[in-house]
């Protein structure tokens, strides 16, 4: 028997042909995972688009139409002022660094005042009544987010004139400066220029206030002293009219003189009379004579005592004297306390001039040349950095809470 013949190395032997591969499981798997990531990424990736298209980007399409097209100009006026004494006071050394300390303080004050009057209900009310305030901000023609509501209530309007008028005060210059906000550039330099006039008027009363405060009281001691004065002199000439004598003191002064006069004459001619007596009888001429005249000035003197003083009669020089005496002095007295009430009052007057606070203008009612408000790009701006934050913190605590629930 022959051999069967060798196959061809080339040849696959039987029993051992080549098996085809089976297919796995792992291809399908990983392909299909892949699609569902894509799937998810893409999901995710539509609602952070919706969220920023809500979220984000329609705020500040919003807020785009409205600084670009909707809201109307605004534009605002400026002025600077102070409150200023007419006080001179030193310059140098510790005195007057005081003074000044006290003197700014005393103005420091008074343009505190001024700015919470510019700020007041008042001020609103005057600007309303005088320049339509209210009525200028509640016009039609201006955009409704803006513009003061039509129907809006006085305390509505005033909490609105606090957002268009401004008042700061600055401690350190002492100056107060006013900005107002308006819809035109020509009413903004009205209002502020009212506004000013207004402060003007109130820093006036108050320093007119002031210096009555400072004289009232003078003046009506002056007052008081003239009339004291006035009654005194009243019952001097009543006196005069009662004693039938325009100055009893003169009077009396000069009977004391005569009196005092006759006295001594009469001391005199005693000495005379005893002098005769020594070496003449009694019914001697001369000594008869001496007599005779000691007796007529005894009478004379007398006669001067009785009209001085006299019980017997009311109505005597020392009666008159007394009440005479005591009307001038007490005219004597309201004279001086007439005239130190008037020096007093002249003291009080040039110290109340010292002490005059005017309003001082630094910097006059500014007429604005382009609008002021809104400022339109940095709003947008600011819309868009604000709803950006406000969804990013809003994701930010709703991821969280997600991964809160999941644990």
């Amino acid at each position: 028997m022959t051999a069967p013949a060798e196959k061809k190395s080339g040849e696959p032997r039987p029993g051992l042909s080549e098996v085809a591969p089976l297919p796995t499981a792992e291809k399908p798997l990983v392909s299909s995972t892949k699609a569902h990531a894509q799937e998810v990424r893409r999901a995710r990736s539509r609602r952070l688009a919706k969220r920023l298209t809500l979220f984000v980007l329609l705020p500040t399409a919003v807020a785009t139409t409205y600084y670009g097209v909707l809201a109307s100009s605004q534009f605002e006026s400026y002025a600077l002022f102070g409150v200023q004494s007419s006080e001179l006071r030193p310059t140098l050394g510790m005195d007057g660094i005081l003074a000044g300390l006290a003197s700014g303080s005393g103005a420091g004050h008074d343009a505190l005042t001024v700015r919470d009057y510019v700020l007041s209900r008042d001020m609103l009310t005057r600007l309303d009544k005088e320049h339509g305030f209210i009525a200028h901000y509640k016009s039609s023609q201006h955009d409704i987010i803006s513009r003061l509501p039509a129907d809006a209530s006085f305390e509505e309007a005033y909490e609105y004139f606090g957002h268009k008028v401004s008042a700061d005060y600055d401690q350190i210059s002492g100056s107060v400066t006013i900005r107002v906000r308006a819809f035109s550039a020509d009413k903004s330099v009205e209002l502020s220029r009212a506004i000013l006039a207004y402060s003007e008027e109130m820093v006036n009363k108050l320093s007119e206030r002031e210096r009555r405060d400072r004289t009232g009281y003078a003046e009506a001691e002056v007052k008081k002293s003239e009339e004291r004065l006035t009654a005194a002199r009243k019952e001097i000439v009543l006196l005069q009219q009662k004693h039938s004598d325009f100055n009893p003191l003169q009077t009396a002064t000069a009977a004391m003189t005569i009196r005092t006069g006759l006295e001594a004459e009469l001391a005199k001619a005693r000495a005379e009379v005893m002098q005769l007596k020594s070496f003449m009888k009694e019914d001697a001429p001369q000594v008869v004579a001496a007599n005779e005249k000691v007796k007529s000035l005894s009478a004379q003197v007398a006669g001067e005592s009785r009209r001085l003083v006299d019980p017997s009669k009311p109505g005597g020089l020392n009666t008159s004297f007394a009440d005479f005496e005591a009307a001038m002095v007490e005219k004597e007295f309201a004279q001086k306390a007439y005239e130190s009430s008037m020096a007093t009052l002249e003291v009080a007057r040039a110290d109340a001039d010292r002490q005059h606070r005017y309003v001082a203008i630094i910097a006059a009612p500014s007429k604005p040349d382009e609008t002021t408000y809104p400022h339109r790009l940095r709003s947008v701006l600011t819309a868009f950095v604000a709803s950006f934050l406000l969804w990013g913190v809003a994701s930010l605590m709703s991821a969280a809470v997600r991964e809160h629930a999941r644990l």
